[in-house]
């Protein structure tokens, strides 16, 4: 006799994250860890010459020739810049990236590239009866396709119907924009 089998279950993976842009601090982040470099150096020596017991620090040295000055205006006025420059990167470090894609509602987490999107928008438009010729912009919250044609009145609601349902397939459909362009046959 052979055992009963439970049925089997199947289970749908969780779909793709959005892709993400990189982030912007690459060169800042370079200067930063030369800067932090050199601060590490002075620390280095200066904790070396107080276990010696013996020379003088750098920290002490510049600490010694700074005494006597008189304070300054542009001190404070760099200080304000170099603390703006601070929080600056900071938000640059931990604000959220923005997504390079749009997702197209299917399980498997497709992704489209704004691009790609311009692509495909110009391919559904060409293939409209009486379409010359199309070019089409993409924002993050919109298409906007310029369309040269024969001069049919209602081309312009064919392409809006095709593109609109085309861009159906976007979990978010961006917001389309249909125009006549120039050089239109009459």
């Amino acid at each position: 006799m052979s055992t009963p089998t439970a049925p089997s279950t199947q289970t749908v993976p969780a779909p793709a994250r959005s892709p993400r842009a990189g982030l912007a601090l690459t060169s800042w982040a370079f200067f930063l860890a030369i800067v932090l470099l050199a601060v590490a150096v002075l620390a280095g020596q200066a904790s070396f010459v107080a276990v010696q017991g013996a020379g003088t620090s750098w920290i002490a040295s510049l600490a010694d020739s700074l005494d006597g000055l008189q304070p300054e205006t542009w001190v404070g006025a760099a200080g304000v810049v170099v603390a703006l420059l601070g929080l600056w990167l900071v938000w640059q470090a931990v604000r959220p990236r923005p997504r390079t894609t749009r997702r197209i509602s299917a399980g498997s987490g497709i992704h489209v590239r704004s691009a790609d999107v311009a692509r495909w928008v110009n391919a559904t438009a060409r293939d409209v009866p009486g379409v010359l010729d199309t070019s089409t912009s993409v924002s993050r919250t919109a298409v906007r396709v310029t369309v040269r044609s024969t001069g049919s009145p209602d081309i312009l609601d064919d392409v809006r119907a095709e593109v609109s349902h085309q861009l159906s397939a976007f979990e978010q459909p961006p917001r389309l924009t249909v125009r006549s362009g120039e050089g239109q046959r009459s």
